[in-house]
């Protein structure tokens, strides 16, 4: 799921569950839309916390990842100056 869509994503399903809710108790327009419009928003600054905390959660596995191949990238190339070491002795 393209993260972009989170908070666009989470105020629709919020704006939807409400208005249904608002629609079976039967509220008035005015308070109605005041309602709608309070919760559209406040679900949308949700979203975007969510969509913030997910991409530094995955920018952080991805830097992980870097530098865990980069040390053993090093490591492999430790051990091979090793083993190159090791048949010049024997030689």
């Amino acid at each position: 799921m393209k993260r972009k869509l989170i908070p666009p994503f989470v105020m629709l399903l919020a704006g939807a569950v409400s208005s249904i809710a608002m629609y079976i108790r039967h509220y008035e327009l005015k308070n109605f839309l005041v309602i709608l419009l309070s919760v559209l928003v406040v679900s949308y600054i949700i979203g975007l916390l969510i969509k913030r905390v997910m991409d530094k959660i995955i920018s952080s596995v991805l830097e992980k990842e870097a530098a865990e191949g980069e040390v053993i990238e090093k490591e492999a190339g430790q051990e091979q100056e090793e083993d190159e070491k090791t048949a010049e002795e024997k030689a």
